[in-house]
């Protein structure tokens, strides 16, 4: 006869090894659940409680976020953060981000269709063709340089078409 099924965290609560894991867990649980609210008037948007999006090790809390500006507006409110969780009565000494890109917020970003379907482009006269080219030509050898020069040769190519 097989035993019924029960939730996985009743069966890692009876595995050996597995409660520092699950109290691992849990901590960190609680620690977005107190942040969640301050952070999210820190950066909107961000929501500390979908798992994996902070972790807390070792007294260490590891806050994932999307981008640097959110890790920048993180790291500067830590010390308000810390003393927030302090204030729960949890022993966090340090706190630190990683930027793990997701999905992009901006529609059409990352693909090669145009990003303003159904628009009319503004006209391309031959003066702003040769301010583009020129400060392409002016430039280093580098990615910007050669995104300069493919942004003039679009723009040429538009200036002819009209």
């Amino acid at each position: 006869m097989s035993s019924p099924a029960r939730p996985v965290a009743a069966a890692l609560v009876d595995a050996p090894g597995a409660a520092s894991l699950l109290a691992r867990v849990e901590a960190s649980q609680a620690a977005g659940r107190v942040l969640a609210p301050l952070v999210r008037a820190l950066v909107p948007g961000l929501d500390l409680l979908p798992a994996g999006r902070c972790e807390l090790r070792d007294a260490v809390l590891l806050i994932t976020v999307d981008s640097a500006a959110e890790a920048s507006k993180l790291r500067q409110a830590a010390p308000r953060l810390l003393a927030a969780l302090a204030s729960n009565g949890q022993q966090v000494y340090e706190m630190k981000t990683r930027v793990q890109a997701g999905i992009s917020h901006y529609p059409g970003q990352g693909t090669a269709g145009d990003s303003s379907r159904g628009l009319d482009y503004p006209p391309v006269s031959a003066t702003g063709v040769a301010a583009v080219r020129q400060a392409a030509d002016q430039l280093p050898d580098s990615g910007l340089q050669r995104a300069l020069g493919r942004l003039a040769r679009t723009l040429d190519r538009r200036r002819e078409r009209s």
